[in-house]
């Protein structure tokens, strides 16, 4: 798995799933969404035969352009017809993922434990 380069992102295996943990506080802005969006697309198009889940348990603020990048990595996924889940939203990042109804098109848990358990039981 290919991780280098990544200002955002630190990936690992968890029980056959890309787990793509995002070890950035905060996306805002366009030139950080930019580099976001593309790492995710990066990740998403990597090993695309296992499940991949974004654990966002570091960031506290998201930007408009960092849901849309979100939104983005989700609809991707589906493209590439791979299973994707979001773990670990701080509450203030959660508000806003309900805010802009993101729990409509991806599962999110609060923890990894539990959405690795929703891929088991997949």
């Amino acid at each position: 798995m290919v991780a280098e380069g990544f200002k955002h992102l630190q990936l690992r295996m968890a029980g056959g799933v890309v787990v793509a943990e995002v070890t950035s506080p905060d996306i805002q802005g366009p030139d950080r969404a930019k580099e976001f969006i593309g790492e995710l697309t990066d990740v998403v198009g990597q090993q695309s035969d296992r499940p991949l889940l974004l654990d966002l348990r570091w960031v506290r603020y998201l930007s408009s352009m960092g849901y849309s990048a979100l939104f983005k990595l989700v609809k991707l996924a589906r493209e590439l017809q791979r299973p994707i889940r979001f773990c670990n939203m701080h509450e203030d990042v959660r508000v806003g993922a309900e805010a802009v109804n993101m729990q409509l098109v991806v599962e999110i848990f609060d923890s990894e434990a539990a959405a690795l358990g929703a891929f088991a039981r997949a």
